[in-house]
Order: C-alpha cells, then structure tokens, then sequence
C-alpha cells in the first residue's frame, strides 16, 4: 500500500503525515547534535539487573557513535520499564543509522508507551516508508490512529495489514472493532474470523457476544458470553513482533538466571537465601509462574503459610494447569494439619497429571489422616501401580497391614519400602524389625533394628534413633 503524504485525510492526520514524510527527509540528512546518552536508574532493581544496566551503560559510553552499543542499552532499559531513557537511545541511534529500520520502530513503540501519541505517529509514518510490508508496525500503527480518533485511516492500515496476514487473528480483531455497531454485520464476521484462528482470544469472544446481542441473536451471544467467563484471561498481544520480542527476552533471560540460583540454593538447603532470590527474581519478572510455585514450598517449610496462600494464587492464575503448584500447595497445607484443604488441592494436581505416584501417596496420607481410610487406601494402591518401587506407598500399605495384624501380608511391602534409599528409612527398618519380632523371627528383627538405628543416626533422626535402641535394647 502507498503511503498517503498529500494531506488530504483530515486535519490533524494531514500534519502528522505531512511532518512524517519530511521527518524521513530530515532524519536521513540532519547535522543537528546528537541526544545525550542518559543517566538510567539502577536503584530499586535486582543485583544481576543493576549489573546489566551497568554494563550496558559502561559499553555505550565508551562507545557513544556506535549504534549497536547505544541501541543495547536502549533495549535493556526498556526491558526493564525505563521508557524515557530507552527513547533517548533509540533516538540517538536513528540519527546515528537513519536508514535503519529497526531504530526508527523501536523509537515508534517506546514513544507510544510514553503516551506521545503524535511523536509516536510521526515515527511509524517513517517505519512504515522504510519497511511498508511489516506486520507488527501496521498494526501498532493502525492502533495509534484508532486512538488518535482516525478509524478510518485505521482500517486503511488493518486492510493492508490483513493482505500480508490474511488469517491474522489480531488484524481481524481489529477490523471487526473499528466495524462495531455497523448494520452490516461486517464485525461479527471479523470476530468470528478471529475465533477461527485463535479460539481462546478472549477480547474477540467478548466483543462477538455483544455485537451478536446488538442484532438480537440473543442465544448466541450467551453462548458466546458463557464461554468468555470460562477462559482465562492472558497477556497477548496475538501476533508477532520479533524485535519486542527480542527486548522481553531480556528481562526474561535475567529472571531465569536468578531463579537457577535460588534453586541452587534451596536444593543446598538454604531456605532464606533461595527465598531473597526467588523474590529478585520476581522483580525482575513478577509474571515468571514457576518462582510463584517454589516459593509455595520454600514458605511452607518456612512456617509462613499466609505467605504460601499468596503465591499459590498467583500462579494458578497465571497457569491453572501447572500440576506441580497443586502439589506443593497440598504439601505445604498439609504440613499446617489442614488435611482437607490438602487433599483438595491433591486431586487437582491429579485431575492435571493422573499418574502422579507422590500425589496419589500425599493425597492418601491426607485422606488417612482425615480418617477416610478406605479411599486412602485405594489412592497408595494407585500410587504403586504408577511406581511399583514408591517407598512411602509400600511402606503406609504396609503398615496399615501390620497395625491390623496381617504381618506375613506386610512384609513384601515392607521390604519394597527399602529398596531405595528415602528419609523414611529409619521408620521403614524399624517397623520392618517389628514385623519379624512379631512374627518370632528374632535375628531378622535385630538385624533390621540395627540398620534402622544406623539410618535414624546418619539422618540425624535422633527420636527414632532413640525409640529402636530402647524397643530392641542396642
């Protein structure tokens, strides 16, 4: 589509226009000064963000005409929100490279985001000269006219647009907005083509219920209404833009490798050190769904289970079908004696993953202890037929057997217990040794005694180690 610059399309679009198509002519020859580089802010961030601004800035300052190095600090200050600064740098970049697509956008959309509405339109006039066959700068362009009030030069862009996307979901959305209300149904049928390609876009089935309402398909619209309330809201912007893309990697890549430490920590134990860096990391990143769900355990093994509540919610409503933020949420009720609300969250994280073996054990414990013995038990059956070797199925199975007096029925359980080496060794060896006393078989009884109390004081059990040297007199 040719560019309209001969302002005939309003009076406030024929200036931006006008100023646009001479912006391009300017920009490729101005001797004016360049911007400064600016002074980012480092306090408030995470230490590994701070770092990469400080880094970024070092490069750009001992490189101030090389646009690769401005325009990398550019892109690390805007993944990081600062906006006013990341168009001091793509600004000066674009004097720097007038010819360079890539400056003149990410000048478009950091402008946008700032609210500078006009500015912003003045530099998409431009990207959209260099590089009339993007996708992402026709569309952001089109928005910022719908915004500006000029639908009609809006749809001329989504028009265009939707010729080099015929089945983009966003550029139908779009259309069928700026058609909203029209009688000719032209919106319902840009709606319906959005669905086509993205059936969850929940704007678009929203917006379809109301213009289905509007022309009295009254039934069809609660279908559509019905539907909108049971999806989930989500972030999206429905279509691609690799070089903002590119600047959320950013942020991302920064939070991804502050969570690696936090892991590293709380695998070595270190519970309020991984807990420091999964909030960094969240900081950085307050949508990164998995620091939600490992900060469930580390609060819940903190004892700060108000805490666990919070982060629980947050990422089931950022990813409801992460079983594992089920599973944790469990464990942590569970260890604060809520057994029902446990078992709750259990099933959802087997409604999720069936075959689950440590939730089907957590869920039965859960049930056990809620005094639903029958249904616990049918649930460590379950987990042992998903891991026939689970050392805590077989040995609860086990034990249930024991306390009811079938000790021979026990024993091979007992045993598929120790196969492999678990915290619940100790107690798995004791109640073993029992079964044998029971059963008068003396030496097999000492024996498993004696590894019970070797497990118990290598584990630092000191109760159970204390209970097997009285009960067996070692």
């Amino acid at each position: 589509m040719r560019l309209q610059t001969d302002c005939r399309r309003g009076p406030r679009l024929a200036v931006v226009a006008c100023i646009a198509a001479a912006a391009i002519l300017q920009w490729a020859c101005s001797d004016a000064s360049l911007p400064p580089l600016p002074d980012p802010v480092l306090d408030g961030f995470a230490q590994t963000v701070r770092e990469q601004i400080r880094s970024a800035t070092e490069r750009a300052r001992a490189e101030p005409d090389s646009a690769g190095a401005v325009g990398a600090l550019g892109k690390v200050l805007y993944a990081y929100g600062q906006n006013q600064a990341a168009a001091a740098c793509f600004e000066r970049c674009r004097r720097l490279e007038p010819q360079q697509f890539e400056w003149t956008y990410l000048l478009a959309v950091t402008r946008s985001d700032l609210g500078q509405t006009d500015a912003a339109l003045v530099a998409f006039e431009a990207a959209a000269a260099m590089r009339p066959n993007d996708l992402p700068a026709a569309v952001r362009r089109a928005d910022l006219l719908e915004l500006s009030g000029e639908r009609s030069a809006a749809a001329d862009a989504l028009r265009h647009a939707l010729q080099l996307a015929p089945d983009s979901a966003a550029v139908h959305y779009r259309l069928g907005r700026l058609a909203s209300g029209q009688a000719d149904g032209g919106a319902i049928q840009h709606f319906e083509a959005a669905l086509a390609v993205e059936p969850d876009y929940r704007e678009a089935i929203y917006a379809l219920a109301q213009e289905l309402r509007l022309v009295g398909r009254e039934a069809e619209a609660e279908e559509q209404l019905e539907r909108y309330e049971s999806s989930r809201a989500a972030l999206r912007r429905h279509y691609k833009d690799p070089l903002i893309d590119a600047m959320d990697t950013v942020r991302s890549a920064s939070a991804q490798q502050v969570f690696s430490d936090a892991r590293a920590l709380q695998d070595g134990g270190d519970l309020e050190g991984a807990l420091a860096l999964y909030v960094s990391a969240l900081e950085i990143d307050p949508n990164y769904a998995q620091a939600h769900v490992n900060l469930i355990v580390v609060y819940g093994q903190l004892d700060r289970h108000d805490e666990v509540a919070r982060h629980y919610e947050r990422a089931v409503s950022l990813n409801p079908s992460i079983a594992e933020a089920h599973y944790n949420y469990g464990v942590s009720l569970h260890l604060a004696a809520d057994y029902s609300g446990a078992a709750a969250a259990f099933r959802k994280a087997l409604a999720i993953n069936p075959q689950d073996a440590n939730a089907h054990n957590n869920l039965a414990n859960a049930l056990e202890n809620g005094r639903q013995d029958a249904e616990a038990a049918r649930h460590y059956r379950l987990a042992i037929e998903h891991d026939p070797s689970h050392p805590q199925a077989n040995y609860h199975l086990g034990r249930r057997l024991a306390e009811r007096g079938r000790y021979r029925d026990a024993l091979p359980l007992l045993h598929k217990a120790l196969e492999r080496d678990n915290p619940g060794a100790p107690l798995q060896a004791y109640l073993l040794a029992v079964v044998y006393r029971e059963l008068a078989d003396p030496d097999r009884a000492q024996q498993y005694a004696r590894l019970a109390l070797e497990k118990a004081r290598a584990g630092g059990h000191g109760e159970v180690a204390a209970r097997v040297a009285s009960d067996f007199g070692l």
